[in-house]
């Protein structure tokens, strides 16, 4: 495992200060000499500001309904297999605490995804996170060319995701370079991965969700955010990209 690819893995729990002292020197350290991953460690820390600074708003939204009971559902179900081979005394003593972990790991969960729903800021720095992180550690070489039907087909194959995917274009000097799936507030998406103009950008498609068009820059990065039939769309780019106009029209145009 290569220096950043290690340390990448640090990142969130470095922005949110729970790395032991050791650990997070040396993540310093790192970051210190590493330009790539100290843009990245920005971005983590600034998603969390965003979400820290709507926090007072957000804590007074109504979570889920059933949340508690689906968590203690969970923790029953991958805690019984286990427990089994202790006595009573560990099983009264361990399920709370099983549960407790169970509701806070749910509870973040349904956190954020109150805060991306609300706040186009707060989607726009969590997927421009994604992108940065994917283009970084796992984003295809240089020259790498890939073809939209067979994205659209492992997308639906591994997936289920029935999504249509625009194609490379010569004319808008766009190229696409593959696909993978990406951690949202409301779970999995698909994220499309493009070159233009020699440039890293992506198209992260949230079905079953409807924004309002909006254009925004976050964390140097600008997102472009619109929706068509029942999906929202986020194209995300280097807020300083250069003649991006021609390839956000055709993607625009051509993604559903």
């Amino acid at each position: 495992m290569s220096e950043c690819r290690r340390i990448g893995e640090s990142l969130a729990a470095y922005a949110d200060d729970l790395l032991k002292p050791a650990e997070r020197s040396e993540v310093e350290r790192h970051l210190a000499a590493c330009p790539a991953c100290r843009k990245l460690a920005g971005n983590e820390q600034g998603a969390r500001r965003l979400l820290r600074q709507a926090s007072p708003e957000l804590l007074n939204e109504t979570l889920p309904p059933g949340l508690r009971a689906r968590c203690e559902a969970l923790a029953r179900e991958r805690s019984a297999t286990q427990l089994a081979r202790f006595g009573p005394w560990w099983r009264v003593r361990l399920v709370p605490v099983l549960l407790t972990v169970v509701v806070m790991i749910f509870g973040a969960s349904a956190f954020l995804s109150i805060a991306t729903r609300r706040s186009d800021a707060l989607l726009a720095a969590q997927l421009t996170a994604d992108h940065s992180k994917c283009f970084k550690f796992l984003g295809p070489p240089d020259g790498t060319s890939a073809d939209a039907r067979n994205i659209e087909r492992m997308l639906f194959e591994q997936y289920g995701w029935r999504v249509h995917v625009p194609s490379s274009s010569a004319d808008d000097d766009v190229q696409l370079i593959g696909a993978r799936r990406c951690l949202y507030g409301d779970g999995l998406v698909p994220h499309v991965m493009y070159r233009v103009h020699g440039q890293d950008v992506s198209l992260f498609v949230l079905p079953g969700t409807e924004r309002k068009a909006d254009d925004l820059v976050t964390l140097g990065h600008r997102s472009q955010i619109w929706s068509r039939d029942g999906t929202t769309f986020v194209m995300v780019s280097a807020a300083d990209a250069g003649g991006m106009a021609s390839a956000s029209r055709y993607v625009m145009r051509e993604a559903r």
